[in-house]
């Protein structure tokens, strides 16, 4: 009842902090961090310890499928420099400078356990960075290249944890070989059960007409295909991400589906966010009670592990900024220096690494105790601070308004092709109910045109009955509205397509989607 009571809490709790947030202009996540942390000075609260080895299986499958559905194959095709870069050896950098630092500052620790710290502190949180982002006002370019970053970094710094933890709790050395095919077998088993999943459930969605089903099953998927590829051995986040991509790219999803899936993945996402950045908040409590007096040691190797954390993401953003600008990219980032700080700043550990450092099992090493408050110390300094003043970051920065003449140009393109789609659907259009196109459509400047058409088609009608005119009206409304359908059908099918190509942002087209499905729906119901 206890485990109840507190998830329905922070439940609530969440709902309260994002409108609160919203009025006062800061990011939930991090008021949520710091309310939940206060509970630690109001007494009789009894102390509640998470399962830890559930954390992940539990949060972090639902919170990656709800960002991968975000994106597509072709950003990742876009991104795949990114994703090498930021996802893969910047990760591989942060463990070791971390590792290293932790093996000075904590003396008589093993070099594998120092690893395995600076493994669990090495990856940006996708969930903290996606919760912050955009309400901050990050240009949509940059939150994309972050969002792709953090689909995928998690599954690096779990494979050199894993390693690391064999490593300390076997006493064998620690094998740079050995990790590197560890790596490529579970990426590639990952990348393999992640394709054949979303196949096969994009298939059973495309013959199956019940909505409430089909979403359902997408929120089974995630937990499947995660616990699946762990047990094999694989990499459970990418299993995850690959699958969510390769269904949302496969199945055939109507309007009524994209509406109603978003929906449902938005409050999903909100409400696992809000609960694993609460038992963050909670977690101060049993770690401040067991470190006693080496709390304050614990705090100043907690602030010194995130400077470090820091400094190699900002060289690190700097020497990718470079190769961005050298090589001509214009849709990725960085690419200003203004953006080479945003995006360091955006480096914010979460969940991942207070479920990695919770899970390290007790009496494997000297200082455990002490690792629960230096991770939570690095949440604050990485998560908490940077969130609180990223909004005040962003007014300072020369980004916004480039940003968004370059997102409305975007969008303007999007617009303009669907419309060009829909126009296409209409001229194959006949009155007789027979298509020979299938189309879409994006502006009332369409509705005037087939306004227009019907008015030329029809003409005055000369001196006819009254019947005759309502006839001819209802008949003329009958065809008005299929023609809308034709023009509507073939600007989703063009979006969709654009969905798919690296050219265009896939949040800019979700967007116009969004609202071509709507008109859809209210089509149907005429």
């Amino acid at each position: 009842m206890e485990v109840l009571l507190v998830l329905i809490g922070l439940m609530l709790l969440t709902v309260f902090v994002v409108a609160i947030g919203d009025k006062i202009g800061l990011p939930w996540p991090a008021l949520l961090t710091i309310i939940t942390a206060c509970a630690v000075f109001v007494p009789g609260l009894p102390q509640f310890e998470p399962p830890t080895e559930l954390i992940l299986p539990i949060f972090l499958p639902p919170l990656l499928w709800a960002l991968a559905r975000r994106t597509s194959w072709g950003v990742i095709r876009e991104q795949w420099v990114t994703i090498l870069s930021l996802s893969v050896l910047l990760v591989v950098a942060t463990t070791l400078a971390v590792g290293f630092t932790a093996y000075a500052f904590l003396p008589g620790i093993s070099l594998a356990a120092a690893i395995l710290i600076g493994a669990a502190i090495a990856p940006p949180d996708p969930v903290a960075v996606d919760a912050v982002a955009e309400p901050a006002g990050i240009p949509r370019r940059i939150i994309t290249t972050l969002q792709t970053e953090g689909l995928f970094n998690d599954a690096a710094s779990i494979v050199a944890f894993n390693l690391a933890l064999t490593a300390v709790t076997q006493g064998d050395e620690l094998s740079f070989g050995g990790g590197v095919l560890n790596f490529f077998y579970s990426a590639f088993v990952a990348c393999g059960l992640g394709w054949v999943v979303g196949r096969l459930v994009a298939l059973f969605i495309t013959h199956v007409h019940d909505v409430t089903a089909r979403n359902a099953l997408t929120w089974v998927t995630p937990f499947a295909v995660y616990l699946i590829s762990e047990e094999l051995g694989a990499s459970g986040v990418i299993a995850v991400v690959i699958a969510a991509v390769e269904l949302n790219s496969r199945a055939d999803i109507q309007a009524e589906d994209r509406l109603s899936g978003q929906s449902f993945w938005e409050t999903i996402e909100l409400l696992f966010t809000g609960v694993a950045f609460g038992l963050i908040g909670l977690t101060v409590n049993t770690a401040i009670g067991e470190v006693g007096s080496d709390l304050w040691h614990s705090v100043v190797v907690g602030v010194i592990l995130s400077l470090v954390a820091f400094i190699v993401r900002l060289v690190w953003m700097y020497i990718y900024y470079r190769i961005n600008v050298s090589r001509g990219r214009p849709r990725v980032a960085p690419l200003r220096l203004q953006e080479v700080l945003l995006m360091t700043w955006s480096g914010m550990r979460g969940l991942v690494t207070l479920a990695l450092v919770l899970s390290i099992p007790a009496g494997v090493f000297s200082f455990h105790h002490e690792l629960a408050v230096i991770a939570l110390t690095v949440l604050l300094v990485t998560m908490v601070v940077p969130g609180l003043l990223l909004p005040w970051l962003m007014e300072r920065l020369d980004l916004t308004e480039a940003s968004q003449i370059a997102s409305d140009k975007m969008r303007a393109a999007v617009v303009s092709r669907a419309r060009a789609a829909s126009i296409e659907a209409l001229s194959h259009f006949r009155p007789d109910g027979h298509i020979t196109a299938d189309a879409e459509k994006v502006d009332p400047e369409i509705s005037a045109n087939v306004i227009q058409w019907f008015e030329d088609r029809l003409g005055d009608g000369g001196d006819v009955s009254d019947d005759s005119r309502k006839q001819r009206a209802w008949q003329a409304r009958h065809v008005a509205l299929e023609a809308r359908r034709t023009a509507l059908a073939a600007a989703q099918e063009e979006l969709l397509r654009m969905r798919g190509d690296r050219a265009y942002n896939p949040a800019i087209v979700d967007e116009v989607l969004e609202e071509i499905d709507r008109m859809v729906l209210g089509a149907k119901r005429h």
